[in-house]
Formats: C-alpha cells, sequence, structure tokens
C-alpha cells in the first residue's frame, strides 16, 4: 500500500507540474526542437538566421578564456536536419567578433585582439554546400568594431580608432580596403549602420553634439564603393536635442528618420520624433509628446494609468503639458503600405547599496542620474515596455500600441522585443523569450488581438522538467515568413529516468511559428 500512494502522489505532482507549463496563446506554436549536448557550462553558442536557407550554429570547442582554437560549424536546413558540418582551426588568441548573412552567404568574423582589431580574418560561407572562402584584412589602425555589414561585395565595417568614430569598406573582388570621410571626428557617434541590398547603397546613421551641448542625427549615404550619397544634419530646432535615430532606406528620394528627443540639455526623452528627408533635404520635423500616445502607459496598473491620463487630460485642457521623461531606444522601422512603424523599448537602471535595492525609474515626471554599468553597485537594466507607433508620410501619428515587458532584468541593453508584420493580415505579432517563457502579444493598429500570453519553452519529451537556464544566453529571433526561432541553454530533468539519464544539459534551438488563418480571423 505504501508504494502504491507513493505512485500516486509521485503521478498527481508530476501532472500538476507539466500543467504549469501549458500554452495560453491559441496562435503562437513551436513546431520543431534541435537539442546539443553541452560538454562544459561555458560553451557558447551562436545562431545566424539564413531565412529560407536555414540557419548556422557555430560553437568553440575550446571554452577557455583566451584561448579559443577551434570553431564548430553546423549548417541546418529550416528543419533543423544537417547540411554540412565543418571545423575552424585558429590557433590561440583568435576571437569570433560578428557574424551577417547576405546573398545567400553567411559570413563569420574574427579578429586577433579582444577589443581593437588591426588583423581580422572573415570567412564567407555558401549557405547550401558550405563551400568556404577566406579574407585576411588589415585595418592598419586598431578599430574597437561594433558594426559588421556585407552589401553585395563590400564589407562594412563600423565602430571607433582612437575613441573617434571610423567606417572603413573592404572589396572582397580587390582585396583592398577604403576608409570613409567625413566620419572621424570628436562630436559624433554611430547609431547605426544599414544597407540596401536592392539599391547597393548604404547609410550611417550619427549622434552628434553640436555647440552648447545640444545633440542632433546626421545621415550619410554611400553607393557600395564609399562614394557619397547624402550628407544631412537634422535641424531639431531652437530647444531639442535628438537622442537617437531610425532610419528608413530611400524610397523614390525619401528617406524617414525617428527616434527620441529630450530638453535641449537632457539625458531623459520626452517623446518621439520623425523627420522626413527628400533627395536628403529635411522636408518635415514633427515632435510628439509621450502624453500624445494612447496605449503608452498600460505597462502601469490600471489605476495608475488612469491617474497619468486624467492627470494629462486637465493639463491639457489648461493648454498644458506634462513633461514625462524616459529612458527608451528606438530599434527600427517596418515600412507598411503607406505608413511607418517606429520601434522602441523603455527602461530604466537599478542599482543596489548594503541594506536596499532601488531603481532610477525610466519614467514619471523627473529625470534621475545616469546609469553607470561599471558602478559597483549597479544590478541591471530593468524593462518596462515596448512601443510600436505608426505614423502616416507627413509624421502625424496614427495609431500606437504598447507591449508590457514586466519581468526582464539584464546586465546589458539589448532589442528583447522582436517585431513582425504579417502581410496577408496587416497584424502585428510581438515576442519574446526570458526565463525559459516566450511571451507574445498580436495587435492590429490600436487593437489588441491576442493579449500578452505565456509559452513555456517546449522541451523534447513530455516527462522533461527544465531545472535552469541561462538568461543571458537565451533570445528569440526573426527567421523567414511567419518563423521565428528561440534559443538557449537548459538543465533538464526527465521525471520518468533514474540515474545519469535522468539529467542532461544542452544547448536548444526551437522553431516557432504563428497560425497565419487565425490572424485573417
Amino acid at each position: 500500500m505504501k508504494y502504491f500512494l507513493f505512485f500516486i502522489s509521485f503521478s498527481i505532482s508530476s501532472i500538476l507540474a507539466l500543467a504549469q507549463e501549458a500554452d495560453t496563446s491559441s496562435i503562437i506554436k513551436q513546431t520543431d526542437r534541435l537539442e546539443i549536448p553541452l560538454t562544459n557550462d561555458y560553451q557558447d553558442f551562436t545562431v545566424i538566421s539564413g531565412e529560407g536557407n536555414g540557419l548556422m550554429v557555430v560553437s568553440e570547442v575550446d571554452t577557455e578564456i583566451g584561448n579559443g582554437e577551434e570553431w564548430n560549424i553546423l549548417l541546418l536546413d529550416t528543419t533543423f536536419q544537417l547540411k554540412h558540418r565543418t571545423s575552424i582551426a585558429s590557433g590561440r588568441e583568435i576571437y569570433f567578433k560578428g557574424h551577417e548573412y547576405a546573398d545567400h552567404n553567411y559570413f563569420l568574423l574574427f579578429g586577433k585582439q579582444q577589443i581593437r582589431q588591426e588583423e581580422l580574418t572573415v570567412i564567407k560561407y555558401n549557405a547550401t554546400n558550405g563551400d568556404t572562402t577566406t579574407f585576411k584584412i588589415n585595418t592598419v589602425f586598431p578599430i574597437d568594431l561594433e558594426y559588421f555589414e556585407v552589401i553585395g561585395s563590400t564589407i562594412i565595417f563600423g565602430g571607433y580608432a582612437y575613441y573617434k568614430p571610423v567606417v572603413m569598406l573592404y572589396n572582397m573582388n580587390t582585396k583592398l580596403p577604403k576608409v570613409i570621410s567625413g566620419i572621424y571626428n570628436n562630436v559624433s557617434s554611430i547609431l547605426d549602420v544599414i544597407p540596401n541590398d536592392q539599391l547597393g547603397i548604404f547609410s550611417i546613421v550619427m549622434s552628434e553634439r553640436l555647440p552648447g551641448k545640444q545633440g542632433t542625427v546626421t545621415i550619410k549615404s554611400y553607393t557600395a564603393d564609399g562614394t557619397p550619397i547624402q550628407d544631412r544634419r537634422l535641424d531639431p530646432g531652437e530647444n531639442r536635442t535628438l537622442l537617437d535615430a531610425a532610419s528608413t532606406s530611400f524610397l523614390s528620394g525619401y528617406q524617414y528618420v525617428a527616434g527620441t528627443y529630450a530638453k535641449r540639455k537632457s539625458e531623459f526623452s520626452r517623446g518621439l520624433y520623425v523627420s522626413r528627408l527628400k533627395n536628403g533635404i529635411q522636408e518635415s520635423m514633427a515632435y510628439h509628446n509621450y502624453g500624445d500616445l494612447e496605449n503608452f502607459f498600460v505597462h502601469f496598473s490600471d489605476r495608475k494609468e488612469k491617474r497619468v491620463k486624467e492627470r494629462i487630460q486637465r493639463r491639457k485642457a489648461l493648454g498644458k503639458r506634462i513633461k514625462f521623461n524616459y529612458r527608451l531606444t528606438a530599434h527600427n522601422i517596418i515600412e507598411q503600405d503607406d505608413q511607418y512603424i517606429l520601434i522602441g523599448e523603455a527602461y530604466y537602471p537599478r542599482y543596489r547599496n548594503s541594506s536596499q535595492t532601488y531603481g532610477s525609474r525610466a519614467g514619471g515626471f523627473g529625470g534621475q542620474g545616469l546609469p553607470n554599468s561599471f558602478n559597483p553597485y549597479f544590478i541591471g537594466y530593468k524593462y518596462t515596455h515596448a512601443v510600436v507607433v505608426a505614423f502616416d508620410k507627413t509624421g502625424s501619428i496614427l495609431w500606437d500600441n504598447s507591449f508590457e515587458i514586466n519581468d526582464v532584468e539584464t546586465r546589458s541593453l539589448r532589442e528583447y522585443v522582436k517585431v513582425h508584420v504579417d502581410k496577408g493580415s496587416k497584424k502585428i505579432v510581438l515576442m519574446y523569450l526570458y526565463d525559459n517563457k516566450i511571451r507574445s502579444k498580436v495587435i492590429e493598429k490600436g487593437q489588441i488581438i491576442e493579449g500578452k500570453t505565456i509559452n513555456p519553452v517546449k522541451l523534447t519529451y513530455e516527462t522533461d522538467k527544465a531545472k535552469s537556464s541561462d538568461k543571458e544566453k537565451e533570445g528569440i529571433e526573426k527567421w523567414y515568413g511567419n518563423k521565428f526561432y528561440a534559443y538557449g541553454t537548459q538543465k533538464i530533468k526527465n521525471i520518468t529516468q533514474r540515474g545519469s539519464k535522468a539529467s542532461r544539459k544542452i544547448f536548444y534551438i526551437n522553431k516557432i511559428e504563428y497560425e497565419k488563418n487565425l490572424l485573417l480571423e
């Protein structure tokens, strides 16, 4: 009888544990999964999207710090079937610095230094058969690399040399490097490098500090060989500073730039701006206070959101505005028909002293000190929400929506929420992964089609239980069509196995898709 009672107790607890892992989204599905055993806790993996050609998985074999000697390369198709396997023997003191996918080829970047680079190696992999071409590149002077892009036969390197911005091109046909002029100065920093494969051009988006500490944004565009096309500094007006920017490419001579703005000398944003350029000439500049957005404050409790909106209306009735201060980073602009959809994420830094934890919250009616990741009491960045704002061609707001991020805290800032606009239904799918759970939301303009849902990362067996994961090594990325992929490391226990078979440490990739038919309903 004792054994029978134990079995009943064990079964019920197991069923309850598995029941807690049920999906709450009717639209998001996980259709395939790949597991790779971990050889140790420090093994790193990088997953690179090859769109419809599949994925590349790069893993370092010897993970002793500073002594990486070999990388394993796996080329997978869209069903996770192995297409090609190879390895790179690099010698000692070689670092994997970056990657890119362009024109049906993967590009892997390696350097001899952990930070500044003078000697680089780029390996080009054919996405179909794994054929390789190696390029040895000498930058002449050391560069702290932050951007690595490929357009046609040109590799673009962006970063800093002696604390000044620099962009260098390398032609894979002629094997010749070229430094872009007009970038190297003391008052600018690179915000983004945007290639346009169809037009064979690229744009460099730069933050620039004007006299009097006023900030603005400069857009420089070039052909693939480095010939200048456009060089335009945005005019922010008398009392405003432009903090960051996302940009479209050229559209029949038009280019749209959007981001966050602040009071003249402030580092805290008060709202969003949208500028339209025609043939490099600024035609318009529209500003929108955060209080102008209908759904910006949904990350608050219902009660607090109501109070904030009531206060906004009272101030508007008096002809005044509330001055909100946020830390919000603009990530990209999605073009959809005749509207331009800006994506951004809000966050604030958190600190700990000897007796308490506190946050310099990036939201409210006053500013705090700037975050400092080198502060010994710095804990990490706490995300609050992602914003989705659609503008028309004049820069006017068409609609806005938000996606609450109330569970993410990380030591470094990166884009967490991935956004996809479904071409058939025009609905927008937002998704992110944190702590073994996929959060998603589906919107259509200002309306919520499916509210925030949670889908636990699907495991290989029904009797598997994820015991832990590394939050800094997990993520989710857009793949192709209506497909995403999630990845990360897990320690898994199988509740029906015993001994060494009961537990395993793995790196996983899960294929995720949303049901297009349900979006069309």
